[in-house]
This record gives C-alpha cells, structure tokens and sequence, in this order.
C-alpha cells in the first residue's frame, strides 16, 4: 500500500530492535526507561519502538507492563508516541491523560500481530474511557480528533548507514 503525508501505512512497520535502523543522534534512546501513568504511577517500561521505516517516524511505543507499581497484568500495550512526554532528567515517559484504566483497555501487543486501522480504532476507544472511580469525562483527551501519525515532530528513527 503506497502511502502519502496523510495516510497511515500498516503495511510496513518494524520492531526498531529487529531493523537496520536506529535512533538518530541527539534523540534519547528510550528502551527500558520507566513509563508513568497520569498520577504518576510507573506502569511499565518502553520495550519496543515500532516504526515506519518508508517515513522514518516511530509511530507507537510498546509498553511492557511486567513491571508496575499498580498490579496490572503483565503484557505489552501499544501506546501512540504522540501521546507521550519525555522526562530527559529522570528517563522516564510519561502518559498525561492516560490511567491504569486506559492502559487495560489498550490493545496488547505480539510480535507478528497485524497493526492496522482497526488498531487505531481500539486504541482511541481505549484512550477516550474515563478512569475508574474518578471524575474524568469521556473524550477529554479529545483523541476522536486526533490524528496520531500526522505529526511533524517525536522521535526519527534514521538508517544507521547514513
């Protein structure tokens, strides 16, 4: 499926790990650092990158939720990049918006699984639900209108032969 600015293509994406490409200089290289809910709770660690490597843009970050301070299960969850904020000092990312709630509503991820519209669909859903026994409206993070992977800035992954 050829792809333009405005189109996500599925068809393509990689495991940065499993890839000829690499994060390029100057980007942090996030692999392990913590992952940090909305109250500041850590909820995994970034396992994975998953990347479009035609664009050169990770598109979704993979989660690893073995090791939580909140007792979720473990499993891996795909969480949009664009969604995350990056705490350089403490190595840490953080999820604004984002609760235990949303977290066990996202899709879990295998290697292999095929990502596609779908996906984005459920991860929307996820990502809009309020968070359990908190007062938190549906659709706060207004993700019904979001267009995740049209954004010009995050982290660039870049062929390590360049």
């Amino acid at each position: 499926m050829a792809s333009d600015n405005n189109t996500a293509d599925y068809d393509n994406l990689q495991e940065l790990s499993e890839s000829d490409f690499e994060i390029v200089d100057g980007q942090p290289e996030i692999f392990g650092w913590d992952v940090c809910d909305i109250h500041k709770n850590k909820v995994g660690e970034v396992y994975e990158l998953l990347f479009d490597p035609k664009r050169r843009k990770v598109r979704y970050i993979i989660v690893d939720m073995e090791s939580n301070d909140v007792d979720l299960e473990e499993g891996r969850v795909l969480v949009p990049i664009e969604i995350a904020e990056f705490d350089l000092d403490k190595d840490t990312v953080k999820l604004p918006g984002v609760s235990v709630t949303n977290l066990l509503a996202l899709p879990l991820y295998e290697k292999g699984r095929v990502i596609n519209e779908d996906t984005d669909d459920e991860i929307r859903i996820a990502l809009a639900k309020a968070e359990k026994d908190a007062p938190i409206p549906p659709g706060s993070l207004n993700v019904g209108q979001t267009k995740f992977y049209l954004k010009n800035e995050g982290f660039i992954a870049g062929d390590d032969n360049a």
